[in-house]
């Protein structure tokens, strides 16, 4: 029986900003599916929804095909419906061009690009059913790049192509396709970064002065974005890209 309620599947949801996507979601009424390849962060991730939200956690790594199929399967069976795939799940390679290794780019590929086409391959036919749409999560090095970031700044801007593409294939079903591209965001992902810096404090201070709205962004700033792409706000918006990145890019460097 379908789900009374729109239903939206978050990969990565586990924690950063998939989480604060899944939280705001939840709030606003939609039924949410989990779905996070570390079984013991997305169990805890699915708690810290709302209580009367209807959450269900799917462990799935999404560059496996078989994940992925599965997680679509559950969330029609458990929900009978998919109105939005909200495609976060990524990993970020932080290394020279010259020093990364094959499999590393592989791995960095796998996920951030095969994996979420993977996903909408296999969330599609619900979302025509439901002329829903899809979310995805780029970068904003879909644009421009910092030091070190040849592997994840190419699986950023494929993404980009991907959605422009797969926007003009979807349009005559109604499903839209867009595209959220964040700046620096204050995560765990971010966290570890900082960690791995000399002076984390001073890092972080550098990173907001580069900003001009002079912070990091928090995963609601995200996930208020995403929100607006799936309601009916927004339903003559589709192919398109969007920077949350607090003016990052519009700053020239000089």
């Amino acid at each position: 029986m379908a789900s009374d309620r729109p239903v939206v599947v978050v990969t990565g949801g586990a924690r950063g900003i998939g989480l604060g996507i899944a939280q705001l979601f939840a709030e606003n009424g939609y039924a949410v599916v989990i779905a996070d390849r570390d079984s013991a962060r997305g169990k805890i991730a699915a708690k810290e929804l709302p209580v009367e939200a209807a959450v269900r956690f799917v462990c799935a790594d999404i560059a496996q095909e078989a994940a992925v199929q599965a997680l679509m399967a559950e969330t029609a069976e458990a929900f009978g419906r998919l109105d939005v795939l909200c495609n976060n799940a990524g990993i970020e390679t932080y290394r020279a061009a010259d020093a990364v290794s094959s499999e590393e780019w592989d791995a960095t590929q796998s996920t951030n690009v095969r994996g979420a086409f993977l996903c909408i391959k296999y969330a599609y036919p619900h979302l025509a059913k439901a002329r829903g749409s899809v979310v995805n999560i780029a970068s904003v090095q879909s644009f421009a790049n910092e030091p070190q970031a040849a592997a994840y700044a190419a699986s950023k801007a494929a993404l980009l192509g991907m959605t422009r593409a797969m926007a003009i294939d979807f349009a005559p079903a109604h499903v839209r396709v867009n595209a959220i591209c964040p700046g620096a965001v204050d995560t765990p992902m971010m966290d570890g970064f900082l960690r791995q810096q000399p002076d984390p404090e001073a890092a972080r201070s550098r990173l907001c002065a580069a900003i001009p709205l002079g912070r990091l962004a928090v995963p609601r700033d995200v996930a208020e974005v995403a929100l607006f792409l799936s309601s009916s706000k927004a339903s003559y918006i589709t192919g398109a890209s969007f920077l949350v990145d607090g003016g990052l890019l519009a700053r020239l460097a000089l």
